[in-house]
């Protein structure tokens, strides 16, 4: 075709003439192609491509059941630290890491001079405290007699009162160390301590051994409070749309189910899926710490006129969901929006319409051709390409 060239124009174009112009460039110029992967059959059968119609989503073919994964953990409330309230030796470790053990099981034995000076302080103040009493009810008897001033019997209250605060004190730290009320009615001096379990549970570590020297403070075992875990279960966006504190949690070898407890502000950093925390509270023995666990949760997914595919069709390509869709000269791949995912299939919002058949096994040989990477296994006579469509 010829085209005539027209003389330059000495006036600016006007603003209409100038858009239908650039309208008729626009209509010269192709449309953009969609990018076709074209492969022979033989080279199909060795990338072990197979394909599967997609479908209108319904709660029949998408899944009652969301599947999760997560982690058991121990809760800060369900661990109890057995420590040194005194300075001492560890005599005896009289428990085994594992062992289960009732509330006041005896766990490690101590001998400490620093308790012994602690009930010597005690037997001091409980000394003091009594002449005080008896100070106080001799002075009270004087001024019901007019023989001592009062100025003398409120200096006595105030004696008695202070040696009283001093034996309370005493008395506390012992209750702390680990002596009970009941001994403190026979008080006499020894060296030995016997630590208990505070609460029933299982023996999960020890970190004393006989003749180790330990500080007040320092731990000597740590304990498992029974019936009481935590899961820590990871969910993608769509999967979180569908979940809400409550729901009850199917644990894969479990029969009582976890209730979700609380869906946390944050993702984690290398899947990007959404952090959620389940409670366990069931009496069978089932579960173990840092186990690898698979839950169920039940959520009814609408039919909304939405496409399902199984999630294997879904391959990620610059941060945007993808499928391969079967063609006539090959295969294209379709960017896509996701929806709820249930069970081993995922609504698929926009980008498919129902009887697309799509690439269910062998994307990743797909997405390498499309990236530029060959088809591995492709026959060299006759290379896989990817090309545009027509």
């Amino acid at each position: 075709m010829n085209l005539r060239l027209l003389p330059p124009c000495p006036l600016p174009l006007r603003p209409a003439l100038a858009a239908g112009l650039a309208l008729g460039l626009l209509a010269w110029a192709p449309a953009q192609a969609a990018e076709l992967l074209k492969l022979s059959p033989a080279q199909a059968e060795a990338a072990h491509l197979r394909t599967q119609v997609a479908q209108t989503a319904s709660t029949t073919n998408t899944g009652a059941n969301l599947v999760l994964q997560g982690t058991v953990m121990l809760p800060s409330q369900a661990t109890d630290l057995v420590s040194a309230p005194v300075a001492g030796v560890v005599q005896a470790v009289l428990v085994n890491p594992g062992q289960s053990v009732r509330a006041g099981t005896p766990v490690a034995r101590l001998l400490s001079p620093q308790l012994v000076e602690w009930q010597r302080d005690w037997l001091q103040a409980d000394t003091q405290a009594q002449l005080a009493r008896e100070r106080l009810q001799r002075d009270e008897q004087l001024f019901a007699e007019g023989i001592i001033a009062e100025q003398r019997l409120r200096e006595t209250r105030g004696q008695a009162r202070m040696a009283q605060v001093t034996l309370d004190e005493r008395s506390q730290a012992l209750r702390l160390a680990g002596v009970s009320a009941q001994q403190l009615k026979h008080p006499a001096l020894d060296a030995s301590l016997t630590l208990v379990a505070p609460a029933s549970g299982t023996v999960l570590e020890l970190s004393a051994t006989p003749g180790q020297r330990l500080d007040a403070g320092m731990p000597v075992a740590r304990l498992a409070r029974a019936g009481l875990l935590s899961i820590e279960v990871q969910a993608s966006q769509q999967q979180l749309a569908w979940l809400k504190v409550g729901d009850a949690l199917k644990v894969d070898g479990c029969k009582t189910p976890a209730r979700l407890a609380a869906i946390t502000p944050q993702v984690s950093s290398a899947s990007q899926a959404a952090l959620l925390r389940a409670d366990f509270s069931g009496s069978e023995n089932c579960l173990r710490v840092n186990q690898f666990v698979q839950l169920h949760a039940a959520a009814t997914l609408p039919a909304t006129g939405a496409i399902s595919v199984p999630t294997a069709a879904l391959v990620q390509h610059e941060g945007q969901p993808h499928v391969f869709v079967k063609r006539a000269q090959g295969y294209e791949p379709v960017a896509v929006r996701t929806g709820a995912a249930g069970g081993t299939q995922i609504t698929v919002l926009s980008g498919l319409k129902a009887g697309d058949e799509v690439v269910v096994q062998g994307t990743a040989a797909l997405k390498g051709l499309w990236q530029g990477l060959g088809l591995e296994g492709a026959p060299a006579e006759a290379p896989a390409t990817p090309t545009k469509a027509k």
